[in-house]
């Protein structure tokens, strides 16, 4: 009972993304490139470009809007927590 799965290209793969999932995928990877550009891998790179691609192809020249990942988030209870 094994499943098979078929590879697609990246850019046939995109195009199936909602608008949401491509402006989070282009958030996350440009926050991990602020943060630490050693933590991007070239695959990473590729799926930010064909992400980029894709914005542009359905939007023009709109700029992506900008979603705060969760890793930026810090809450007050989190910078008086005592460690145990």
């Amino acid at each position: 009972m094994s499943e098979y799965y078929i590879p697609v290209p990246l850019e046939q793969a995109i195009k199936e993304y909602t608008d949401q999932e491509v402006i989070e995928v282009i958030s996350n990877i440009e926050f991990r490139l602020e943060k630490n550009k050693y933590d991007v891998n070239e695959a990473a790179m590729c799926l930010l470009d064909a992400a980029k691609t894709e914005w542009l192809a359905r939007h023009g020249d709109k700029p992506c809007p900008r979603i705060i990942a969760p890793t930026e988030f810090i809450f007050e209870g989190d910078i008086y927590a005592e460690t145990f």
